[in-house]
C-alpha cells in the first residue's frame, strides 16, 4: 500500500511539473505568436503596396521594351510572393535601379513600422525571463533567455545589413556631401554629417551638441531639393529624439520650418519629402534625447 501511495504521489508530482512547464512554454509560444501576428498586421498594407508597385514597375518596363529589366522585376515579385512579411525586409536587388529603389523604400518603411513592436517584444521577453527566474523556474527562464538572445542577434544583423546596403548608395544624388562642396556646422563633429559614411560607434562617426543643438548644412550654391533624410544615432535602440527641420532658400534668408517632430519621438532614419524647391541651407534643431542631454546625427542626405 505504501509503495502504491508513493508511486501515485510521484506520478502526480511529475504530472504537475510537466503541466507547469508546458504552461510556461505555452506562455513563451503565445508571446512569440502574438508578436508575429502583430508584425504581420502592421506590415500587411506595406507589403501589398510594395507588391503592387513591383507589378506596376514590371508593366511600365515592358511597355517601353525594357524586357530584360521587366523580367528581373517579375522574378523578384514572384520570389517574395510566398514569403512571410517579416522576411521581405532583407536583401536589396542590385538592378534594375528602379527595383533597387523600390526595395530600399519598402525596407525603410517596414523597419520604421515594426521598430516599436520589436522593442515591446524584447521588453516582454526580459520581463518573462525575470519573472520565471524569481519563481525558480530556471529551465523555463533559460528557454526565454535563448529566444531573447536569438531575437537580438537577428535584429542586430538585419539592421547592420540594412545600413550597409544604404551605404552603397548614400552618395548617389546626394547634394549634402563635402565632396560636392557642401559644408556643415555642429558643436562637435560637423564633418561627419557630410562624409557619406553611415558607420558609427558609441564614440565616433557622428556630429553632436548639447540640446538644444543646431546642425547646419550649406550647399555651395542654391540647389533644387525634394528630399531631406538624416540618420539619428542608433547604436542604442531604445533612445528617442525630438527635433525640428528648417530650410533656407537663399543666403541671409529666413529659416522656414518644414517638419516639426518636437512632440513626436523619433529614432533611426528620418525621411522628409516635399515638392522640389531651391534651397541654400538645411538646419536640424535637436531638442531632446531620451538617453542624455546630447543630440547626435550620423549623416544628412539631400536629394
Amino acid at each position: 500500500m505504501n509503495k502504491l501511495a508513493r508511486f501515485l504521489w510521484i506520478s502526480c508530482s511529475l504530472i504537475m511539473i510537466s503541466t507547469l512547464s508546458n504552461a510556461d512554454e505555452s506562455e513563451l509560444a503565445k508571446l512569440k505568436n502574438g508578436f508575429t501576428k502583430k508584425v504581420n498586421s502592421v506590415l500587411l498594407p506595406l507589403a501589398k503596396r510594395h507588391k503592387s508597385a513591383l507589378l506596376n514597375l514590371e508593366k511600365s518596363l515592358a511597355n517601353i521594351s525594357e524586357v530584360e529589366q521587366a523580367l528581373l522585376v517579375r522574378e523578384e515579385r514572384l520570389r517574395i510572393s510566398e514569403m512571410e512579411f517579416i522576411d521581405l525586409i532583407g536583401d536589396i536587388p542590385e538592378s534594375p535601379e528602379k527595383l533597387r529603389s523600390q526595395a530600399q523604400r519598402f525596407n525603410r518603411e517596414a523597419l520604421s513600422a515594426i521598430r516599436t513592436w520589436e522593442k515591446k517584444y524584447e521588453q516582454a521577453l526580459v520581463s518573462l525571463e525575470s519573472r520565471l527566474t524569481r519563481l525558480g523556474k530556471l529551465n523555463d527562464a533559460l528557454l526565454v533567455k535563448n529566444e531573447l538572445i536569438y531575437f537580438r542577434r537577428k535584429v542586430d544583423s538585419r539592421n547592420k545589413k540594412n545600413i550597409a546596403d544604404s551605404s552603397d548608395k548614400v552618395n548617389e544624388l546626394d547634394f549634402a556631401l563635402a565632396s560636392k562642396g557642401a559644408t556643415a556646422k555642429a558643436y562637435k563633429g560637423g564633418n561627419f554629417l557630410i562624409d557619406g559614411d553611415l558607420k558609427h560607434s558609441g564614440s565616433e562617426g557622428f556630429a553632436w551638441g548639447l540640446c538644444p543643438a543646431d546642425f547646419v548644412i550649406a550647399f555651395p550654391k542654391v540647389t533644387k531639393i525634394q528630399e531631406i533624410n538624416f540618420l539619428l544615432y542608433d547604436q542604442d535602440k531604445s533612445r528617442e529624439y525630438l527635433y525640428q527641420l528648417f530650410v533656407m532658400r537663399k543666403d541671409g534668408g529666413e529659416w522656414e520650418l518644414v517638419a516639426d517632430h518636437s512632440k513626436k519621438p523619433s529614432k533611426g532614419w528620418q525621411n522628409h519629402k516635399f515638392n522640389p524647391v531651391a534651397l541654400k541651407s538645411i538646419k536640424v534643431k535637436g531638442i531632446f534625447n531620451s538617453a542624455n542631454k546630447n543630440f547626435q546625427i550620423v549623416e544628412v542626405v539631400a536629394r
